[in-house]
């Protein structure tokens, strides 16, 4: 356990120690990372982010009464984001500082109007199909939703046939992607707003993806579905500028059609000897920096520079699609949007990922699921720096298709508890690992992470 040093270290030395700290770290603007970063490839926007940042740092958005300079910067992010997304002067929203936050305050909203029509003593329902983010299951174990798993069409897009019939009086929340993080498939979200506004019940669209790159698409002539404002079900939409809007993290906008629909989300309290306080976000107290961050890009890029980036990230797209289908690796699905994934019956592909990370490059594994029927693939999420750097990618992968092996451990008989990981360590086998996570039921995975993130990782 490393304790609080008796006496402190000077700048430099701590500054150095953070570098050492850091040496195994991906460089997150190397543009050889095809996960988990969402890099424009411009070293000035990222310069102009971190002076925007730094200047804002130190001021909260806890009281938008104390600097009122955050409340316009605010309410002008909400309103390019809602203009983008097909929203009128009737449309408001917030910011959030990640998708996540800005799901649950959406499942918030919807969950306190339904408490009003149907009562506290119903548990709602919100309906996810298989693709639906995490971070929707996540909330709903929060906030007391009792969360629905519908199937998908052959085109691995939300089945609104399924979802229709699972709806019942205590449904709550229907939910649509644009696009699903796993896939990159948009689903039929007018089909979804017709299910939604038949019923009555809520219809949000998760739009972190999508948000801030489909438009872009669209506009150079992409063939996109509808999935915003533009349909007249869709109550709200979560949409993270954090994520290709090109701000640092976390930054993401909650949006809703009208401030009717947004009242839920807002907590109140007066009932106390301080100050009332207001929250219009599930964090409190937090930095302005990154809100300021993400007004510096928007208003540096515009449209002009967003359809620049655009048009980067569909000559990678492109271009990845074809040189990985010339090496034997089969696109999933038809994406719309910016990520993709790949999978093959011939390659081991945990064993690719591990070799192009000896090469460099960050490609992230999808175990998929033997049991749900998800096959193994490898993931991308398209950045416009990658437009620099596929050639060189698609080289060094067919490099590791030459050297890959075809087939995969044998997991059946694994005992898991044999598996080495010590204290604050993370697992080197990675291929073992995304093994056993296709081959073991969800339900097990899920019960072995909770005691190895508990009790080995995440300790001091």
């Amino acid at each position: 356990m490393k304790t609080l040093p008796e006496k402190g270290k000077n700048a430099e030395n701590v500054l150095k120690e953070l570098e050492e700290y850091a040496r195994n770290d991906y460089e997150p603007h190397s543009k050889r990372m095809w996960g988990h970063i969402y890099y424009a490839g411009q070293k000035e926007l990222v310069e102009l982010a971190r002076k925007a940042y730094l200047m804002f740092m130190d001021k909260t958005m806890l009281d938008f009464t104390t600097f009122p300079s955050l409340l316009r910067m605010e309410r002008e992010v909400v309103g390019m984001a809602a203009s983008l997304l097909g929203g009128d002067e009737n449309v408001v929203g917030n910011f959030t500082y990640g998708g996540t936050e800005s799901i649950m305050l959406a499942l918030k909203a919807a969950r306190e109007r339904f408490r009003k029509e149907k009562g506290k003593d119903v548990i709602p329902e919100v309906i996810l199909p298989a693709t639906a983010h995490p971070a929707f299951w996540k909330s709903a174990e929060y906030l007391g939703f009792k969360a629905v798993r519908s199937g998908l069409n052959d085109e691995l897009r939300a089945d609104v046939d399924h979802m229709s019939e699972l709806m019942s009086d205590r449904t709550a929340v229907i939910v649509g992607s644009a696009p699903n993080y796993p896939f990159g498939m948009v689903d039929d979200i007018r089909s979804l707003s017709d299910l939604a506004l038949d019923s009555g019940v809520w219809l949000h669209v998760d739009a972190c993806l999508g948000g801030f790159s489909l438009p872009f698409f669209r506009k150079l002539g992409e063939k996109v579905p509808d999935f915003d404002f533009s349909i007249e079900g869709v109550n709200s939409i979560s949409a993270d500028y954090h994520k290709y809007g090109f701000s640092p993290r976390g930054a993401s906008v909650v949006l809703y059609r009208n401030a009717k629909l947004r009242e839920g989300q807002i907590f109140v309290m007066a009932a106390w000897p301080g100050y009332p306080l207001v929250n219009t976000a599930v964090l409190s107290t937090r930095s302005a920096g990154t809100l300021a961050a993400t007004w510096a890009v928007m208003n540096y890029l515009g449209i002009e520079g967003y359809l620049r980036l655009a048009e980067k990230m569909l000559y990678a797209k492109r271009r990845l699609i074809d040189g990985l289908a010339e090496l034997g690796f089969e696109l999933i699905g038809k994406p719309e949007g910016p990520v993709l994934a790949f999978t093959s019956d011939d390659l081991n592909l945990f064993q690719i990922s591990s070799l192009m990370a000896e090469k460099g490059w960050y490609v992230q594994s999808q175990p998929g699921s033997k049991q749900l029927g998800f096959p193994r693939s490898l993931h991308f999420s398209v950045n416009p720096g990658h437009a620099d750097v596929v050639d060189k990618f698609i080289e060094d992968m067919r490099d590791a298709v030459s050297r890959a092996g075809k087939g995969y451990p044998d997991v059946t008989s694994f005992d898991v508890s044999k598996l080495e990981i010590g204290k604050g360590d993370i697992p080197e086998d990675m291929e073992l690992i995304n093994e056993l996570i296709h081959s073991m039921p969800p339900e097990v995975v899920e019960s072995f992470f909770k005691y190895v993130i508990n009790e080995l990782i995440f300790r001091p």
